[in-house]
């Protein structure tokens, strides 16, 4: 009896020691894993010799957007993003084009381009807000709203719905502050 009991103790340590072999084995997966990030880019960006600046120009778009926008432009400039931003009320062609106007459906705002190799084509993006779906948000959502689309010019796209991200779809974003998160920025400084 006493060598089946001291056989099953041997057995029963040699799994405690497997196992305890395995939870080391992954704690050190654990502290030697890259730290994860909830960015995410949409593939498409600048040439990085036209980000600095960014130049933008407003067509015909009402001083409450007008206004949204430059305090978003002034929250993403004062952040470690690389480039900046600047307007161009010339006839010059910008890299951001921004318009407003009363839409179809449910969205606040969007960004669009076109994508040739990895680059924006023509080196711009369309921003456009939705005046009507906007129309209820306070000043600070509107520069909310306008710092999101920002982060869409410059090459990031929506983010999982967690945590505070200037990049998070819909309205919990508005309960995140009023600047780009650090992941934001990370963001940006990956794509650039």
């Amino acid at each position: 009896m006493s060598q089946d009991l001291n056989g099953t103790l041997i057995r029963r340590q040699s799994v405690t020691a497997a196992l305890l072999g395995v939870v080391l084995g992954l704690g050190m997966l654990l502290v030697t894993a890259p730290p994860a990030h909830a960015y995410v880019t949409h593939g498409c960006e600048y040439d990085n010799n036209s980000i600095d600046p960014i130049s933008y120009r407003f067509y015909s778009v009402n001083s409450a957007y007008e206004t949204a926008f430059k305090n978003a432009e002034a929250a993403w400039d004062g952040t470690a993003s690389p480039g900046y931003f600047s307007e161009h009320s010339t006839s010059l062609d910008p890299e951001i084009n921004v318009t407003d106007g009363t839409y179809t459906g449910t969205w606040w705002a969007q960004t669009s381009w076109g994508c040739n190799n990895g680059l924006y084509s023509g080196n711009e993006t369309n921003v456009t807000f939705d005046t009507g779906d906007m129309a209820g948000l306070t000043a600070t959502q509107k520069k909310i709203v306008a710092e999101h689309e920002i982060g869409h010019a410059y090459g990031l796209a929506d983010t999982p719905q967690t945590g505070c991200r200037v990049m998070r779809q819909g309205e919990y974003k508005f309960t995140c502050g009023t600047m780009p998160a650090q992941d934001d920025i990370n963001g940006v400084n990956a794509i650039y």
